[in-house]
């Protein structure tokens, strides 16, 4: 009877020690985090638009790019790198689990200045090594973000007051000083830039970017019109530095 009673109590223990070892290995089992041997990569390519993101200017490997993680259902970040001059990061020593990883990009019509997240979910399991491949930002500029440049020079054509359309009489050209001349990009609605002639009559729009740009400004019209014309051209930018002279423009003066 007492060998009996002996034999079950040994049983009872080792069931008892294995339940007690079983929920320690549950209870000690790893959240998402730092301490493991998985890893997460990837390369990030910046992608370079104008302000709409009609024209694509230029792809390059997005350097010192913040690059975040977040560690399963945390909101506050876990883990920060920068990317490399290649666009390369690399988060390691991570243990299974479920992570998000994130980064900021350009969104067209948004506030100046404000981003959106670009938020990749991933689920890890033990040693897995997973390889994001390559990602995209956006990066959008402005139209005075660059290096090219347009330039001209306007001349103001003088008639006489005794003499009339279609039998106008030149009484001099002068050198247009303080003339109001526009810079228009693209489809916009509106113009973008409006600079004045220089004593001797020559402008110059600079750090503008690769796009279609009108440039205009208003005569009298030679018709006798009581509204003025307007006077035009437009230029191609295909360069990303390049200077482009409009040569001479007139406006007329009655």
């Amino acid at each position: 009877m007492k060998n009996h009673q002996l034999k079950q109590g040994k049983t009872i223990s080792g069931s008892a020690l294995a339940l007690v070892l079983l929920l320690t290995i549950v209870a000690c089992s790893p959240e998402e985090g730092l301490g493991g041997n998985a890893q997460i990569r990837g390369r990030i390519v910046k992608k370079i638009y104008n302000d709409d993101k009609s024209l694509l200017l230029a792809t390059e490997s997005a350097k010192d790019e913040d690059v975040f993680l977040l560690f399963g259902e945390e909101q506050t970040v876990g883990e920060k790198v920068e990317t490399s001059y290649t666009g390369h990061f690399q988060f390691g020593y991570l243990w299974p689990g479920d992570y998000r990883l994130f980064y900021y990009s350009d969104t067209p019509n948004a506030t100046h200045g404000d981003q959106v997240e670009i938020v990749h979910e991933i689920s890890l399991k033990r040693g897995e090594e997973v390889d994001l491949q390559e990602l995209e930002i956006v990066k959008l500029l402005d139209f005075d973000d660059g290096h090219a440049q347009i330039s001209g020079r306007v001349f103001k054509v003088n008639y006489y007051n005794f003499s009339q359309w279609p039998n106008l009489i030149v009484k001099d050209t002068s050198r247009a000083q303080e003339q109001e001349v526009y810079l228009t990009y693209g489809n916009h609605s509106q113009y973008d830039e409006r600079i004045r002639t220089n004593a001797d009559g020559t402008f110059t729009f600079k750090n503008l970017i690769k796009g279609t740009y009108t440039i205009h400004l208003f005569s009298e019209d030679p018709k006798g019109a009581t509204e003025d014309v307007v006077i035009s051209k437009t230029v191609e930018i295909n360069q990303t530095e390049t200077s482009t002279d409009l040569g001479d423009l007139y406006i007329y003066n009655l």
